[in-house]
């Protein structure tokens, strides 16, 4: 791949790095400012979301400056090589008994945990392409995969909300039978506090839920790799490459997204966080995964047709909706629990023990998938994964799973 990339798209992560870094270090100054006047837990009650820009400013605004100004002034990026990913298992493991403690015994609770939210979000994904990378024998340069992640952390993040609230919103309010449910969203009260006990306690959560599982894929797998088209096809030259950078793109996405569950248990205790963080690293995979999947459809698209990409991403959305039809009804268990203060039968935590148990094993799966794509994308043996999750039997099973998420959900909401 050239080290020559367009000075047009480093004028833009000049300017999106200036403006991250601003918002940023205005947010971080005024939660300091906060915490230092004994606001310890102001933190905790909005899903932590203040540590997430904070996270944008800090981290991908000064990524984004460095790689615009290097860009501009012609210096060559040497390759990306990561420590063993190994490295990034055991840091997590700290993270998660330190995290847990500080939560558990409110240690220092507001200075100290952000920190730990932070890394215990980005480390997971981080050790996904450190152990591809090396395999891949270190394939994309610093700027380059700073370009990818800085883009899924940033462009398909704004992406993916956008059109996760705007889609659904249309098809309710447009079809007239599904109109209630839109008037029953607005009547929640959003924006005020106590969003998240109302939400959990109202019949509106299963078709929230339901839609999360089943409709957020669609949106989200397109959002991840829009930072493909600014490389250019004709910069990126191998099939690992495309990957890589595909990777990354889902990478810099999942972090930001494991700071919305995470932030969302840490307000309960810290077991609860401490649970969902290793669950949600255990699936790290996921995302990368994908969008990996359809950056290499995007690039064999150019020989072998649109047709390519179509499968790609259809494989994609496919997996990323198992994920999502274990996760969600987990998310709507543990939620009538913590947050609705419901008492959940030995039924509800069986149930919540199974779905934990499914979600673990299509993790194992999705890395037995990931192993399979390195190996043949490092030997240089091209194997269409896509034809094989896309058999009869795995349509089929995909379609079951997709049937679960209702019966599941159905079945949980007479556990209150």
């Amino acid at each position: 791949m050239e080290n020559k990339p367009s000075k047009f798209f480093a004028y833009i992560a000049l300017a999106t790095g200036m403006l991250l870094c601003l918002v940023g270090l205005t947010n971080f100054t005024g939660i300091f400012g906060v915490l230092w006047s004994g606001g310890l837990t102001e933190i905790l009650q909005y899903q932590l979301g203040s540590a997430a820009v904070s996270y944008l400013g800090i981290v991908i605004g000064p990524l984004a400056l460095i790689h615009g100004f290097n860009s501009l002034s012609g210096k060559i990026s040497k390759p990306l090589k990561f420590p063993p990913f190994y490295f990034g298992w055991i840091i997590f493991a700290v993270i998660l008994g330190l995290g847990s403690s500080l939560l558990n015994f409110n240690i220092l609770t507001g200075f100290l945990f952000p920190m730990v939210f932070v890394l215990g979000a980005a480390l997971p994904s981080l050790a996904v392409l450190a152990w591809v990378y090396r395999k891949l024998a270190w394939p994309l340069t610093w700027r380059q995969t700073a370009m990818a992640f800085i883009a899924g952390s940033t462009i398909s993040i704004v992406v993916a909300i956008f059109l996760e609230t705007v889609l659904p919103w249309l098809a309710f309010l447009l079809i007239t039978p599904l109109q209630k449910f839109a008037y029953g969203f607005a009547s929640l009260g959003w924006g005020t506090s106590g969003l998240i006990q109302r939400l959990f306690t109202s019949p509106f959560i299963i078709v929230f839920m339901i839609a999360t599982a089943l409709e957020a894929p669609i949106p989200e797998e397109f959002a991840k790799v829009l930072g493909l088209p600014m490389f250019g096809r004709g910069r990126i030259k191998t099939e690992q490459q495309a990957f890589a950078i595909g990777l990354a793109c889902g990478a810099g996405f999942a972090v930001l997204e494991n700071m919305l569950y995470e932030g969302l248990y840490a307000q309960a205790n810290g077991w609860t966080w401490g649970g969902v963080t290793l669950l949600r690293g255990v699936g790290a995979v996921l995302h990368p995964l994908c969008s990996g999947l359809v950056a290499l459809g995007w690039f064999r698209m150019k020989e072998q047709g649109t047709p390519r990409l179509s499968k790609a991403y259809l494989a994609a959305v496919g997996l990323h909706t198992l994920w999502n039809g274990g996760f969600q009804p987990l998310l709507y268990l543990t939620g009538l629990e913590t947050f609705g203060e419901a008492n959940v039968t030995i039924y509800g935590e069986s149930l919540g023990l199974l779905l934990v148990i499914y979600l673990v094993l299509l993790s194992a799966g999705l890395w037995v998938l990931l192993r399979r794509m390195v190996k043949s994308l490092s030997t240089g043996v091209e194997v269409d994964l896509t034809a094989g999750l896309q058999t009869r039997r795995a349509m089929a099973a995909w379609a079951l799973v997709c049937v679960l998420v209702i019966v599941i959900l159905g079945a949980a909401l007479n556990l209150q």
